[in-house]
């Protein structure tokens, strides 16, 4: 394929990025660097890890991709949740089971770095040059178990279905890690634990919080994910060349009743998914093939809200996504509960689709998602998409399809750390989406080769 002068430049930037010398550092490591967590923090964290002599110890509470993928396909199917393995849980984090956007470009060389290695491990040389490019969640799992036999191959170990239980510390620093297998306890010595948990381990927060790690509440946002047939929304952007040029994105915002609404992880060409990790209660993502070939677009559409809305304690807002997601639950009876626009503006139960037909991977059925949000969100997401509506002419039609409840866009905990990643426990570094860091696969994936980095520089390498 031809590029242009300007793609090409970009592909030579990516092609060989400047990437940061780790000279080792002098400090004697105990026992082995601990990663917790598999998503796009903790597998590049590890990745950089292993290539540098450390032989890292990467645990993940779910299972390996190709697993997961069949607990995944067996929830859409049946309903029937695997609380361990899932759209949260597993190989690969929440970014597995996503449209794959790689969008956080910026000169920070570690952007540069992340795509390379994407790369390297079987992403399409697009990814180097396209403004706005994506992997697609079937490529992505392909690229996933790529960086686990790497890691492997270069000395690193991972072990699946392994939850970190528990902190052992003595004068305020890590002097060692208790994790669990099958129900079975190890204690191991450890004073370097890279904690890139993920937005939805709510009880590893809890346990976190028990053990003196100091956590704030972060404002996040959640609401209700819309779908369109995508031919609306192919010709509002791309006009006669939309057949030629593909599946097409959007991307809107709008400041409604003083708060922030707006589009999120918009999945061209995808599904909307069951996204739930916990029994009796249920939460949705949206998800796109590297085609993007389906027949309709979705977006999560969401309001902003922050502690002034669900409380001040650290923890107040896994307790508001919880009673959204028990609601949720509640009046769909564990299927994905639905509704056109027209009927959630009107505040009654559809009963038929209209021109719009559901493109879902998920059991799903009609009721009033008016019942899941307090008014202010449900208010400001109707006004919002009315709002919409003016810039992409059909975006608010009667029969656009709404979903809920779109609950776990970011995490709504903040695990403070210093300028050299610490917590206040020594040893302790939280990274990545779940810890207030990042939002997104390139932004996670930056801090967790960052934070590999500042450990190196600390620690020597393991023989």
């Amino acid at each position: 394929k031809a590029v242009s002068r300007l793609e090409k430049k970009g592909w030579e930037l990516y092609q060989t990025p400047q990437q940061e010398q780790v000279h080792p550092g002098t400090n004697q490591i105990k026992g082995r660097i601990v990663v917790v967590g598999a998503g796009p923090c903790g597998l590049f964290a590890a990745y950089i890890l292993a290539q540098n002599g450390y032989h890292p110890l990467l645990i993940e509470r779910g299972k390996a991709i190709e697993q997961r993928e069949k607990d995944f396909d067996l929830l859409q199917r049946e309903g029937a949740l695997n609380p361990e393995s899932n759209a949260c849980f597993g190989e690969g984090g929440a970014g597995a089971f996503s449209d794959g956007k790689l969008t956080a470009r910026n000169k920070d060389p570690h952007s540069a770095q992340v795509m390379s290695i994407f790369i390297a491990h079987g992403a399409s040389e697009e990814i180097a040059y396209y403004a706005k490019p994506h992997l697609g969640t079937d490529h992505i799992r392909r690229i996933i178990a790529s960086m686990r036999r790497e890691i492997l191959e270069k000395g690193g170990e991972i072990l699946f279905e392994t939850r970190l239980e528990r902190l052992i510390q003595q004068n305020g620093a890590l002097t060692g890690i208790v994790y669990s297998q099958q129900g079975i306890q190890t204690q191991i010595d450890c004073n370097a634990c890279i904690l890139a948990i993920g937005h939805s381990a709510r009880d590893t927060f809890s346990m976190l919080q028990e053990a003196g790690l100091i956590l704030q509440p972060k404002p996040f946002a959640m609401g209700v994910r819309i779908e369109h047939r995508r031919e609306l929304i192919d010709q509002w952007q791309y006009g006669k060349f939309a057949e030629e040029l593909g599946a097409a994105e959007y991307t809107l915002k709008a400041q409604v009743q003083g708060k922030g609404v707006y589009s999120f992880c918009m999945c061209p060409g995808g599904y909307v998914v069951d996204a739930s990790s916990e029994h009796n209660r249920l939460a949705i993502n949206g998800m796109s093939n590297y085609k993007r070939d389906s027949s309709n677009a979705n977006s999560a559409i969401i309001v902003t809200i922050s502690p002034k809305d669900f409380g001040p304690n650290a923890l107040d807002g896994i307790k508001f996504q919880r009673i959204l997601e028990e609601k949720a639950y509640k009046i769909g009876q564990g299927k994905i509960p639905i509704q056109l626009y027209k009927d959630f503006c009107n505040n009654q139960v559809s009963k038929e689709f209209k021109s719009i037909k559901p493109v879902f991977k998920g059991n799903y059925t009609f009721a009033n998602l008016n019942d899941i949000f307090p008014s202010y969100i449900s208010d400001s997401l109707k006004e919002g998409i009315a709002y919409f509506d003016t810039k992409i002419k059909g975006f608010g039609s009667d029969d656009a399809i709404l979903a809920g409840v779109e609950s776990r866009t970011s995490s709504p905990v903040k695990i403070i750390r210093n300028e050299e990643y610490n917590s206040n426990i020594l040893g302790i570094y939280p990274c990545g989406e779940g810890a207030g860091y990042a939002g997104g696969i390139t932004t996670s994936a930056m801090d967790g080769i960052k934070m590999a980095e500042m450990i190196a520089k600390k620690y020597k390498r393991i023989d």
